[in-house]
């Protein structure tokens, strides 16, 4: 019996220790939150095009994502303006159609959707200004 007092009285302490509120002061994003900010046209909008988008939407004609060029000069037609509005992509085309649910037709590209952080990366791009850099 006493054996077993023992053994209830260490559980209830480690029990106890457990549960202490370790009141470090944490400050910054979690380690799970990537800011993206700075985006390159280049570096890290391209390169998901190119990985993603141009087999369907290259110099074959229609919405070009190729370049620079060509994507700051397509019209989304369903749209009535050019796909990518610097510096709002809430009001760009290209944005609505790689997003859920998009206000005019499919979500793209249509194989799979791409990832959170690609649809953000582009997101940031536009809102800083769509730059070729």
């Amino acid at each position: 019996m006493k054996n077993y007092i023992q053994f209830v009285l260490i559980c209830g302490l480690l029990c106890s220790l457990a549960c202490i509120n370790n009141t470090e002061d944490v400050t910054g994003p979690l380690p799970d939150d990537e800011v993206i900010e700075n985006v390159s046209y280049s570096a890290s909008v391209q390169p998901i095009f190119n990985n993603a988008c141009v087999s369907c939407h290259g110099s074959s004609g229609g919405v070009n994502l190729s370049s620079y060029a060509q994507l700051m000069n397509s019209v989304g037609n369903n749209y009535g303006s050019n796909l990518v509005v610097a510096g709002n992509a809430d009001a760009s085309g290209l944005v609505d159609k790689i997003e859920p649910d998009p206000q005019i037709g499919g979500r793209m590209p249509v194989g799979g959707s791409l990832t959170n952080t690609q649809i953000e990366t582009i997101r940031v791009w536009i809102d800083e200004g769509a730059q070729n850099n």
